[in-house]
C-alpha cells in the first residue's frame, strides 16, 4: 500500500510540473522594447488584461488541421494561396452535382480555423451537394485589442462611413486572392458566407466591393475588437444585395445588435425586401439538428436569392417564410 501510495505522489507531482511547464511556455516572451519591467504596474494589472486577446497558436492549429484533414483522407481539399506576399491555407470542395452555381467564400470566426466543427464545416460540406462549391478561408487571428470593446451606440452622425476591421488588409487581401483563384476554375458567381467574427469581413468585404458578390449570409454576427456592434450593423446599410441574417439572440446585447442591423438594412435605399433576419432559438427549440437547421436555411436563401433560381425552369410562387423551402400550390 505504502509503495503504491507513492508511486501516486510521484504522478501528481510529475503532472504539476508538467502543467507549471506548459503555463511557462505559454508566457510571453520579454522583446526589445516591449519589456515589461520597464512597464508601470498601472498598466499590466489585471483589470487592463481583458484590452488583450491572448492568441491562439495559429500556425499549430493549423498544422493540426492539415493532420487532421490527411488522416480523413481529404489532403486534396488543401489549397495554399498568397496575398501580400504571405501564405494562407483555403479548403476548396467543388460542386458533387451536374451544374455549379458559383462559390461560397467562407470566413471562420477569430482563433478558429476553416474546418471549425461549430458552423463553417457542415456548411462547407453541405453546400456542394447543392450545386455550390465552397473555399474555406483561413482568417488571420486578432492578436491585439486596441481598446476595449464598445457595445453601446456611438455618434450616429455619418454612420455609413467606411470603418477599419483588424487585420482587414490582410483579410481582404485573402478573399480577393481566392476569388481570383475561383476564376481560374470558370467560377463567375460568388456568395460571401462568415460565421461571428468573420461574418463581419464578409460584411465589410462586401460593403467595400459591391460588384463582387450576390449575396451575403451572416451566421451568428461578432464584432471584432475596438469596433462597436452599432457600427458594424451600419455597414449593412451599405449593401444592396440580399442578405441573411442568422443570429441566436441569447443576450440582451445580442438583441439590441439585431436590432441595430435590422434598422440598418431598413434604411437601404433598394433592395430592402431583400434582407432576412432570423432568430436561430426557434429553430432549436424543435428539437432538430441545429446543424441541419442552419444548413437547410442557407440553402434555401441562396436557392431564393441568387442566380440558382434563374438556372432552372420557373418556380411557382415562393412564400419568403422560416425555410424558404416550400413552393405554395397556386
Amino acid at each position: 500500500m505504502k509503495k503504491n501510495n507513492a508511486l501516486l505522489n510521484i504522478i501528481i507531482v510529475l503532472l504539476s510540473l508538467s502543467a507549471s511547464a506548459a503555463l511557462w511556455a505559454e508566457e510571453p516572451q520579454a522583446t526589445p522594447g516591449n519589456n515589461t519591467a520597464d512597464t508601470p504596474i498601472s498598466e499590466t494589472n489585471s483589470a487592463d488584461k481583458k484590452d488583450y486577446i491572448t492568441p491562439a497558436p495559429q500556425t499549430s492549429r493549423i498544422e493540426a488541421l492539415k493532420a487532421s484533414l490527411s488522416i480523413r483522407r481529404l489532403g486534396h481539399q488543401i489549397q495554399t494561396l498568397e496575398a501580400n506576399g504571405e501564405p494562407f491555407l483555403t479548403l476548396y470542395k467543388p460542386s458533387i452535382t451536374s451544374s455549379t452555381q458559383g462559390c461560397v467564400v467562407i470566413l471562420h470566426s477569430d482563433n478558429e480555423h476553416p474546418d471549425w466543427p461549430d458552423a463553417i464545416a457542415p456548411l462547407r460540406n453541405a453546400l456542394p451537394e447543392h450545386s455550390w462549391c465552397t473555399l474555406s478561408i483561413e482568417v488571420p487571428d486578432i492578436v491585439k485589442r486596441a481598446a476595449p470593446v464598445k457595445t453601446e451606440a456611438p455618434n450616429t452622425e455619418n454612420n455609413q462611413q467606411p470603418i477599419e476591421l483588424p487585420n482587414q488588409t490582410e483579410v481582404f487581401a485573402r478573399i480577393q486572392a481566392a476569388i481570383n483563384k475561383a476564376k481560374t476554375e470558370d467560377v463567375e458567381t460568388f456568395v460571401f458566407l462568415g460565421y461571428k467574427t468573420g461574418a463581419s469581413y464578409a460584411l465589410s468585404f462586401l460593403a467595400n466591393n459591391q460588384a463582387s458578390g450576390e449575396a451575403l449570409a451572416l451566421i451568428d454576427i461578432d464584432a471584432p475588437p475596438n469596433l462597436s456592434n452599432y457600427e458594424i450593423a451600419q455597414q449593412i446599410r451599405r449593401v444592396a444585395q440580399p442578405i441573411l441574417d442568422y443570429y441566436v439572440n441569447s443576450n440582451a446585447g445580442s438583441d439590441q445588435f439585431a436590432t441595430w442591423r435590422k434598422q440598418a438594412a431598413n434604411q437601404r435605399t433598394e433592395n430592402r425586401n431583400d434582407y432576412i433576419q432570423l432568430d436561430a432559438l426557434p429553430d432549436r427549440a424543435t428539437g432538430k439538428d441545429s446543424k441541419q437547421l442552419l444548413i437547410q436555411r442557407v440553402r434555401g436563401f441562396l436557392k431564393q436569392n441568387t442566380r440558382q433560381i434563374l438556372q432552372k425552369k420557373a418556380l411557382p410562387s415562393v412564400k419568403k417564410g422560416l425555410f424558404y423551402e416550400s413552393p405554395i400550390n397556386t
